[in-house]
């Protein structure tokens, strides 16, 4: 079960080398930054993966190789945290796939292990992709490749359905601050979304592969107004926006339910309430009714 944590600011995606080659630097900078809720992000190019149909010939067992690796091992993160007494940092499995088409993106959903990561992202590259996401594709963020410039053409319709269906839109800043062609094309996404959605449910993450490209989170609430970002929307990009991403992922694992509460007290007292005035009202009716006359015998 998924816990947020109420205090400090969250990073939805660092990328699990961060943690495999300087997972002590990189628990460091996120504390000492103020990050208290972090994801170890596993992005998969379904598209990169060659398909392997293999007939099964009659008696064989079949093959229970799964597509989708397993989560990405939490125990020494955590482990090392308790050892710098980072108790307050909560972490999380990511799982991002970037795909073209939806038939090569049935078999990883139906995956043992897709139900394992806490989180789920997508990055589409085509039209057909975009599409399948705004009407179909349940998950949590929607991400863009930022080395590419995006030629997909978004439209006002097809934002509205992503923030109605509580997807999260990312905007990565670590992959900007190698390149200046990628600091370019996270600018025109950036600004796609201002126009055609006035800069709704967006989300900050550093989707850092190395622990130097993570940064402060008041500089990331700054880098929002070069974003087309008010105020708060920057703020909350770090803060509210990403811890209600974590609830709607639980909802989304988990199914949802409708839970109805009272207040018994309230209750209690209308019931009284309710007899105390019936009560009154065959008192006046006993009073204002009038005395039957004797019959004559």
């Amino acid at each position: 079960m998924l816990t947020c944590n109420q205090k400090g600011f969250y990073d939805l995606n660092v990328h699990e080398k961060c943690f495999q080659n300087n997972l002590r630097r990189t628990l460091e900078t996120l504390y000492s930054l103020g990050y208290r809720t972090v994801a170890v992000n596993q992005l998969i190019d379904v598209d990169s993966i060659p398909e392997t149909k293999k007939k099964k010939k009659k008696g064989e067992p079949r093959e229970t190789l799964d597509c989708l690796p397993e989560p990405f091992d939490l125990n020494p993160i955590k482990e090392t945290a308790a050892a710098l007494n980072y108790e307050s940092l909560t972490f999380l499995n990511r799982l991002t796939l970037k795909f073209s088409s939806q038939d090569t993106l049935h078999k990883y959903l139906k995956s043992i292990n897709f139900k394992k990561y806490d989180l789920f992202g997508v990055i589409p590259v085509t039209r057909e992709a975009l599409t399948f996401v705004c009407s179909s594709l349940e998950a949590d963020i929607l991400s863009f490749d930022v080395e590419t410039r995006l030629n997909l053409r978004l439209q006002r319709k097809l934002f509205t359905q992503l923030v109605d269906r509580n997807y999260h839109l990312e905007l990565t800043y670590g992959p900007a601050i190698e390149d200046s062609t990628k600091r370019k094309n996270l600018i025109n996404i950036s600004h796609l979304f201002h126009t055609y959605g006035k800069s709704k449910n967006i989300i900050f993450s550093s989707g850092a592969e190395f622990y130097m490209h993570i940064r402060n989170p008041y500089d990331v609430i700054s880098l929002g107004f070069l974003f087309g970002l008010n105020e708060l929307q920057s703020k909350n990009s770090v803060m509210n926006l990403p811890r209600k991403v974590i609830v709607n992922a639980t909802g989304r694992r988990h199914g949802k339910s409708v839970m109805l509460v009272e207040n018994m007290d309230t209750i209690v007292e209308e019931s009284v309430l309710v007899v105390s005035d019936e009560e009154s009202e065959d008192e006046d009716m006993d009073t204002d009714e009038p005395l039957q006359k004797k019959s004559k015998q």
